[in-house]
């Protein structure tokens, strides 16, 4: 959109406004998720259809003024991604959310500090801006903030209906007005055991929870954003029959977004990023060696480890989906390793792993985990009960591979700010976990007796992944004594308004730019400026501390509609990002950028002379190329050359069409061009192994300077048909296995039949 901020705004405006026609077809504009909202998406709709879809998506409310931003994040919950499961309506009981109150917390929170100056004219003025502040508070927190539990069956139930290997025993829901996660606990037994046969909902009704009972699914009031919404009779349940009522009557399904790893799935190391490593206190000697697994890895896949290959490239003797006619070449015979089409696509794919290791992308021992709540406590609270939990201050559980973790392990959540985000727990394991939630894996239950969740820039528990980590490096980086930063406003929104035409495009313009990224942008080039007395050092540390509250304030405005802006000071000096942010993406690559002495700096440095220097091997000269070749249908000359004229029309065209490319910015549509010159070789020769045999002779004999481009994209098919199936070992997952990939052990074994390598 051309012209000044100011014009560009007023054709925004106009365009939510009035939409827009194509084709004599009217589009007007439609609903947004939040993920939408966060990176300035709009949706826009036919117009016939507009008012039956906005009654459908709004289930026929009339909500009257309400805080519209919240409103239209939960309306975009139907944009969700997600599997659908259709007429499948399991009872879910929705109880009262629970609070309690932290004590005695040492935080540091924001206030508006007044500034008095003089300006340019001499006049006195004063200028409130936002500043840091240290205290000791009580926090107040929703302890089981979108989090709930549900009965096996219903796992059962829906592993049959998503058809997947996986049991899901933490399911993150989707359903009009309804968002968040439970996790599957055995509460009969649980309830058995304390002589309770009922619980109640919020609305005062019981509901059984004996084995004879129908399985539940158990949801906070947090976890139903339309609570509200449908509150208006107030009369026991009313409101809720009245939410299935308009379920069904609008056709809607339950949605199932996503779901946990089962422990055999779950990774052992797990890509790290810069942002959780560039404010670790580590002098350069201690951090350096955090990149040693990955240098490690990265050369083991170079020098051409059979093993490191195949697991990289998801080539497994019981589980193969390849990528391309590269891999699947590969899968027939692995010679095809040293062909210089195979070598070079490898190559291309591994140097983005490469260069992302430069931009802080480090294999580190752990795994994404749900985040959840004291899950026995949740029993607790729904039966009545006095809350204990089963987790102390400063514990957590959680289960690998190998049963439940112990010792102390790191908490990360993105986007890490500040220091004082990292989390350091212990891990624990109980007797009550071990009966009532046997199942549970790929989880995180930290403690709900301390502001865990609050440390982990506002966490909650409606399905946020935390990066559970076993590094005794990164650990010995982190300084437990830091006060918590807290956002001690986080439950201010802006005030209610009415739904109407023009309320909606002023909060959908107040919402068209996404600083999350820029905020932590921010915080990013503070951390790797390099300061010179303990009092710079000191106000840095605040910068990004303010930066930290400011930033959770931009993840959560499309909810509450309200949004710190940076203080100039600190935006003013928020520049230039350091070196290694060039490996991040070409945006950065073209900017300005800091070589301060950082340890992220420097690290990147070490990781650009080791590549640098690593001797690539792009091609084999004991690679046989006529393993490509069936003798008995060869071309003959007039075949060959027609095909040869298409060959160099070929390269002539896809060099010009690069260029275009690159001058323009616009991206082209190379499958459509590949398929285009595919179908005018397959009139010359239509027999796809022979054409496969042209374009192999083209490429290694008559041409071979020339890149194998034209080879795999036009006759790949034909080349795989030529290939004769070689004797094949791949990795297998084996406790017992004298190989290791990435914390994983393996034996190497034949495939259980050819079929099954093209899958």
């Amino acid at each position: 959109m051309a012209g000044s901020s100011k014009e560009k705004e007023e054709k925004l405006k106009k365009l939510i406004t009035d939409g827009f026609t194509i084709n004599h077809q009217r589009f007007v504009f439609s609903e947004r998720s939040a993920s939408m909202t966060r990176n300035s998406i709009l949706s826009f709709v036919d117009r016939t259809i507009a008012q039956k879809l906005d009654e459908r998506v709004g289930m026929g409310l009339d909500i009257g003024k309400t805080v519209l931003s919240k409103y239209y994040a939960y309306r975009g919950l139907m944009l969700s991604s997600c599997h659908c499961i259709e007429n499948w309506f399991p009872k879910i009981v929705i109880v009262p959310d629970r609070y309690t109150v932290v004590k005695n917390q040492r935080i540091k929170h924001l206030y508006n500090k007044k500034i008095e100056f003089t300006d340019g004219n001499g006049n006195n003025r004063v200028w409130e801006q936002k500043d840091v502040a240290e205290a000791v508070r009580d926090i107040e927190i929703n302890i089981f903030d979108g989090c709930g539990i549900h009965h096996p069956d219903i796992t059962r139930e829906v592993k049959e209906r998503l058809n997947t290997e996986t049991a899901p025993t933490s399911i993150q829901w989707r359903m009009p007005f309804i968002k968040g996660m439970t996790h599957e606990v055995n509460y009969t037994a649980f309830f058995a055991d304390r002589e309770i046969t009922e619980i109640s909902d919020i609305w005062g009704i019981k509901h059984g929870v004996t084995t004879n009972d129908e399985p539940l699914i158990i949801m906070p009031e947090s976890m139903y954003k339309g609570f509200k919404y449908f509150n208006k009779t107030e009369i026991f349940s009313a409101d809720w029959d009245k939410y299935w009522r308009q379920f069904k009557k609008y056709n809607h399904c339950i949605g199932v977004a996503k779901w946990n790893f089962d422990l055999e799935e779950e990774p052992v190391y797990t890509r790290g990023n810069y942002q959780i490593l560039q404010d670790l206190d580590l002098p350069y000697e201690q951090f350096a060696p955090l990149a040693k697994y990955s240098i490690d890895w990265a050369e083991s896949i170079i020098n051409d480890d059979k093993l490191a290959v195949y697991c990289s490239l998801g080539l497994f003797a019981d589980k193969r989906k390849p990528l391309n006619d590269y891999t699947r070449a590969i899968l027939k015979n692995p010679k095809m390793l040293k062909e210089r089409g195979v070598r070079g696509y490898l190559i291309n794919l591994w140097k983005k792993q490469f260069d992302g290791m430069k931009c802080g992308k480090l294999w580190l021992k752990g795994s994404f985990k749900f985040l959840a709540p004291d899950l026995i406590m949740f029993l607790e609270h729904i039966g009545g009960l006095d809350l204990n939990g089963c987790l102390e201050p400063g514990e957590f559980f959680t289960r690998d591979v190998n049963g439940a973790v112990c010792g102390e392990r790191v908490i990360e959540r993105n986007p890490h700010i500040c220091a004082s985000e990292h989390v350091i727990l212990k891990s624990a394991e109980y007797d009550l976990i071990k009966k009532y939630c046997p199942n549970l894996v790929n989880v995180c239950m930290v403690n709900s007796k301390s502001i865990v969740m609050q440390k982990l820039n506002g966490a909650d528990a409606d399905g946020d992944l935390v990066l559970v980590l076993d590094d005794i490096l990164v650990k010995s980086g982190i300084n437990r004594e830091l006060p918590t930063v807290l956002d001690v406003d986080d439950k201010i929104e802006v005030e209610p308004e009415a739904d109407t035409a023009e309320n909606r495009t002023k909060v959908t313009l107040r919402t068209m730019k996404n600083l999350i990224g820029e905020y932590s942008n921010y915080a990013s080039a503070y951390h790797n400026k390099m300061p010179k007395t303990p009092e710079q050092k000191e106000k840095y540390n605040d910068f990004i501390n303010i930066i930290s509250v400011i930033v959770g304030k931009s993840i959560d405005y499309a909810k509450t509609g309200v949004l710190y802006t940076m203080p100039r000071f600190i935006a003013k000096y928020g520049r230039p990002l350091p070196y290694f942010m060039k490996y991040r993406s070409d945006y950065y690559a073209k900017q300005k950028l800091s070589k301060s002495y950082s340890n992220m700096n420097r690290l990147c440095w070490e990781i650009e002379k080791w590549d640098m220097n690593f001797r690539w091997k792009h091609s084999f000269k004991d690679f046989d190329y006529n393993i490509m070749i069936d003798n008995s249908c060869l071309p003959d000359e007039m075949v060959f050359n027609k095909t040869e004229e298409i060959f160099l029309k070929f390269y002539s065209e896809t060099n010009r069409l690069r260029k275009e490319e690159q001058t323009t910015g616009v991206k082209f549509n190379w499958d459509f061009y590949y398929n285009t010159v595919r179908k005018e070789c397959v009139k010359v020769c239509p027999d796809v192994k022979m054409l496969a045999n042209s374009a192999v002779k083209l490429c290694y004999e008559k041409y071979p300077n020339k890149t194998t481009a034209f080879m795999w994209h036009i006759a790949g098919g034909g080349i795989l048909e030529n290939l004769q199936q070689a004797d094949v070992l791949l990795p297998l997952r084996d406790d017992g296995g004298e190989y290791e990939y990435l914390g994983k052990k393996y034996t190497l074994a034949r495939a259980a039949n050819e079929e099954e390598t093209y899958d």
